[in-house]
């Protein structure tokens, strides 16, 4: 799990190749380590993840602002740490 930052300031998780429950997992113990409004990119390939983050992101009370594809079969999920 290898988190950087990125020039505009947020970080960036790359989970690619990961599957559940490891891409919830690990989101969830890198916002713990990220301030409140800090920017967090987590990049994942695995469909089921999908549902799975957004989902504890939002149960965690942090806020999801963003789920796009960025390739085929791969997505961006852009949080907000609250």
């Amino acid at each position: 799990m290898d988190v950087k930052r990125l020039p505009n300031g947020e970080y960036l998780l790359d989970l690619k190749g990961t599957v559940c429950p490891y891409p919830v997992l690990y989101t969830k113990m890198t916002l713990e380590k990220l301030k409140a409004g800090e920017i967090l990119q987590v990049v994942i390939d695995n469909p089921p993840s999908l549902e799975t983050v957004p989902a504890s992101v939002k149960a965690s009370g942090n806020e999801v602002l963003e789920i796009r594809e960025i390739e085929p079969a791969v997505w961006i999920i852009r949080i907000r740490r609250r």
